[in-house]
């Protein structure tokens, strides 16, 4: 199977140069002037990352939010709004956001230029966050942030098809501040390495922080009661999933010391149909166990009736957090 990969990765080689020169192209024709990025009137955070699938986006826009309001700003989110569905506003990740945070304005559209201009027509905002918004320069920005898993930074180093890379590192040189996610199992000497690789990159001292995706609490879908993470220590559970990475939320819920009993692991942005979910949370509590999701999948899950519970997560910084400055909010 592994050489069958392989044998297929090398095939679509001649695709990914193909790709990587019409990028490349694109990004000359920014830098030259020769495409016009359009500019708002409030500052624009752009948080992106150089490949696909979960690399902690949503997460740091939440923290972003989160420490704006803190601040006394009065943020904003936009984003392309992939896998939304068909007549809806949002989509999983944007409807997170809006459960967290009750009334943020958020926008989400291909054309990022005129979702902004709807959003502050329609709400006094002063800052912007741009969700996944790196290679969507036709929209300024103010400052980029990149998040780089810190386990993978590169994953295979391709870019698409033949990898999963939307950009080669030197991309890097555009950004203002990365963030490597995941990184809680890297000892010290790793991280220096880590640094210095995107440093290597970007060609400058560029600031570099390391997080991961830290457990905040346990909530209960029957009243929205939080609860303290220490009360899955011991308790069997089920586990429901439609995320990029449904191994990373196994191990943490395991590294929380419940007892996994099965894992229903669907694709990123799955549909939950409500009977299905009604049915494994039955059957989870006839086996004495509790049926435990992410706060990504609750969003989905308002027709189901059963009770279940969902693990929700934040990004925790390892060592000091980001200066306001740094990340546009001063």
């Amino acid at each position: 199977m592994t050489d069958a990969r392989g044998m297929l990765r090398a095939s679509l080689w001649p695709f990914s140069l193909a790709f990587g020169a019409v990028a490349w192209l694109r990004g000359r024709a920014y830098d030259a002037g020769l495409l016009r990025a359009e500019r708002l009137s409030v500052r624009v955070v752009a948080v992106g990352n150089l490949g696909v699938g979960g690399n902690g986006k949503t997460p740091l826009v939440a923290w972003l939010v989160a420490r704006a309001l803190e601040l006394g700003r009065r943020p904003g989110v936009l984003a392309r709004g992939y896998g939304r569905e068909p007549g809806a506003a949002l989509n999983d990740e944007g409807r997170l956001l809006a459960r967290r945070f009750p009334g943020l304005p958020q926008e989400q559209a291909p054309d990022r230029v005129a979702a902004g201009r709807r959003l502050l027509a329609q709400h006094a905002v002063d800052v912007l966050f741009l969700d996944d918004g790196f290679q969507h320069r036709r929209l300024a920005r103010d400052l980029d942030l990149v998040c780089l898993d810190a386990e993978r930074p590169f994953a295979q180093g391709r870019l698409l098809p033949a990898g999963d890379l939307r950009e080669p590192p030197s991309a890097l040189t555009r950004a203002d501040g990365v963030v490597m996610t995941r990184a809680g199992a890297l000892d010290e000497a790793t991280r220096r390495q880590r640094v210095a690789m995107v440093r290597g990159h970007a060609r400058r001292e560029l600031p570099v922080w390391f997080a991961e995706h830290a457990p905040l609490d346990v909530e209960s879908s029957s009243d929205r009661r939080c609860e303290p993470v220490a009360t899955l220590r011991g308790r069997e559970v089920v586990l429901l999933s439609s995320i990029a990475r449904p191994a990373a939320f196994e191990a943490t819920v395991v590294g929380l010391g419940a007892k996994v009993l099965a894992h229903h692991a669907r694709r990123d942005h799955h549909r939950h149909v409500p009977a299905e979910v009604d049915a494994l949370a039955r059957d989870a509590r006839r086996r004495g166990a509790a049926l435990l999701t992410t706060e990504k999948d609750a969003v989905k899950l308002d027709a189901v009736v059963e009770p279940y519970l969902v693990l929700r997560i934040g990004l925790r910084f390892l060592g000091a957090e980001p200066e306001p400055s740094l990340v546009g909010l001063s």
